[in-house]
């Protein structure tokens, strides 16, 4: 199993060498790029959570052991590698979302945000696209989409200008948008081999080796005009839209981090191991 799997994560996650020689203002860059956080789901799987953490509605509200919410430690992050303009992209509980987060200046950053007209949602596209039409978003500038539930944790160095810098590198080279990867990830079942109808090999757990958005996005002004063009025929998620779309032009770039540096804060468990490394980001 295992050599089938390592064949597998060499045919499909080939991350490349950085080029060489290609120098970038990140300061300035940073400082040019607006932070756009998606936290307006509804975090149906994260309700019992929710309710056990103080009568949280908002996902992107679930406090962490270091004070901050998961929200605000995006945009801590963020705002420690120079970003300085961030725009929430809210609706279920958004002035919840709004109360707590508050204009940015505690970050010494600007916070504003974007409410979603539809009552039920009208997904990632949706909301970046209505940001756009009302002036939220200012067309002509890049943006990195964060989810409020991804995060990148014990990683060395600032992720913000790291991602930054390879996004420039990648758009020197042709590319319109990159996001952040993962390598794969670890299978939540007990994993087996079965051969000619007998079970061969079985591990718990294996780590499988597909590429994985990390729910981390940066996007040129080009692509938001793509994705505005196509509102109409949009599946409300612009990553499952639009991503087969670059990913045919070539268009779209991946910087890869290490699975074990990412976290989708999408059930109990995840919630729950992502509170025990923070606590120990704490410690550290």
């Amino acid at each position: 199993m295992h050599t089938e799997l390592a064949t597998l994560g060499a045919a499909l996650c080939q991350p490349g060498a950085a080029p060489p020689g290609i120098h970038h203002d990140l300061t300035a860059r940073a400082a040019q790029t607006i932070v756009t956080l998606p936290a307006g789901g509804f975090g149906y799987r994260m309700r019992d959570v929710a309710a056990e953490a103080g009568g949280v509605t908002q996902k992107s509200l679930l406090p962490l052991p270091n004070g901050e919410t998961l929200i605000e430690r995006i945009i801590r992050l963020y705002a420690a590698a120079g970003f300085r303009e961030f725009l929430t992209l809210v609706n279920h509980e958004g002035q919840a979302v709004e109360r707590a987060v508050g204009d940015g200046s505690r970050w010494d950053v600007s916070v504003t945000y974007s409410y979603d007209p539809e009552p039920t949602g009208s997904g990632r596209t949706g909301a970046l696209v209505h940001a756009l039409r009302a002036g939220h978003l200012r067309r002509g500038v890049p943006i990195v989409v964060h989810n409020a539930d991804c995060h990148i944790f014990g990683y060395a160095g600032s992720f913000p200008l790291d991602l930054l810098a390879a996004h420039l590198d990648a758009v020197a080279a042709g590319a319109v948008v990159t996001l952040a990867a993962v390598e794969g990830s670890p299978y939540p079942f007990t994993g087996m081999q079965i051969r000619n109808g007998r079970v061969a090999a079985v591990e718990m757990y294996p780590f499988i080796p597909v590429p994985t958005h990390a729910g981390i996005t940066i996007l040129e002004p080009a692509a938001l005009d793509t994705i505005e063009s196509r509102a109409a025929a949009s599946q409300k998620n612009f990553e499952a839209d639009l991503f087969p779309l670059w990913a045919a032009e070539g268009a779209l770039a991946a910087m890869v981090v290490r699975h074990e540096q990412w976290v989708a804060v999408d059930d109990r468990k995840a919630y729950r191991n992502f509170c025990l490394a923070v606590a120990g980001e704490s410690r550290v």
